[in-house]
C-alpha cells in the first residue's frame, strides 16, 4: 500500500513539474492528474491536485499610425559594399616576366577548366608582349603590367604565347591540380 501510494506520489511530482514547463507565451491549460484504478475497495488514494489559472496579458494601447511617416527603408545585399554582383570569378595566374630580353618563366602550369589571367611584367622597363590566342598584352615603358584573361583549358591541353616584339614563346598546360 505505501509503494502504491508513493509511486502515485512521484506521477503527481512529475505532472506538476510537466505543467510548470514552458514558456510564459504558450497557452497553459489544465491539466487533470491521472489515477490508478483501485484494485480494491479498502484501497483508495486522494491526491492533491492544484489548478493554474491561465494567465491573461493585457495590451497597452498603441498610439495611431500616421500617413505622414516616411516608410523605413532597407538596404538589399546588391547596393553595400561586397554585396551579391561585386564577386570576381575565380581564376588561376600564369605571369610572365620580361627581363633582360627574355620572357619566363618558359611553362606555367595551371588546373583545368578555371579561367586563366595571363599577367606580363617588364621588369627592366623594355616593351614585352605575348599574343596568347585572340589576346594581346603588352607592358613596357609607362605600364608596368599588363595582364587579360582567358578560358579555361581542357586537362592535359595546352597554349602557346608568342612574343609580340623581344622575348621568346612560353606555354601554358592545364597540368597542375587544383587547390591552395
Amino acid at each position: 500500500m505505501l509503494a502504491r501510494l508513493a509511486l502515485l506520489a512521484a506521477l503527481a511530482a512529475c505532472l506538476m513539474a510537466l505543467a510548470a514547463c514552458g514558456g510564459d507565451d504558450e497557452d497553459q491549460a489544465a491539466t487533470t492528474p491521472e489515477t490508478a484504478p483501485a484494485t480494491t475497495e479498502q484501497e483508495t488514494a486522494t491526491a492533491e491536485t492544484e489548478t493554474a489559472a491561465p494567465e491573461t496579458e493585457t495590451a497597452e494601447p498603441q498610439p495611431p499610425v500616421t500617413e505622414t511617416e516616411p516608410p523605413a527603408t532597407t538596404t538589399s545585399p546588391e547596393d553595400q559594399p561586397g554585396g551579391a554582383g561585386d564577386e570576381e570569378p575565380v581564376h588561376s595566374l600564369a605571369q610572365f616576366t620580361g627581363r633582360g630580353g627574355a620572357i619566363t618563366p618558359r611553362l606555367v602550369r595551371v588546373p583545368a577548366f578555371i579561367a586563366i589571367r595571363v599577367e606580363v611584367r617588364s621588369a627592366d622597363g623594355e616593351r614585352y608582349g605575348l599574343r596568347c590566342g585572340d589576346e594581346k598584352i603588352e607592358a613596357g615603358g609607362a605600364l608596368g603590367s599588363v595582364s587579360t584573361t582567358i578560358d579555361g583549358l581542357r586537362p592535359g591541353d595546352s597554349i602557346t604565347c608568342t612574343p609580340t616584339g623581344g622575348g621568346n614563346v612560353v606555354r601554358i598546360a592545364a597540368t597542375a591540380e587544383p587547390g591552395p
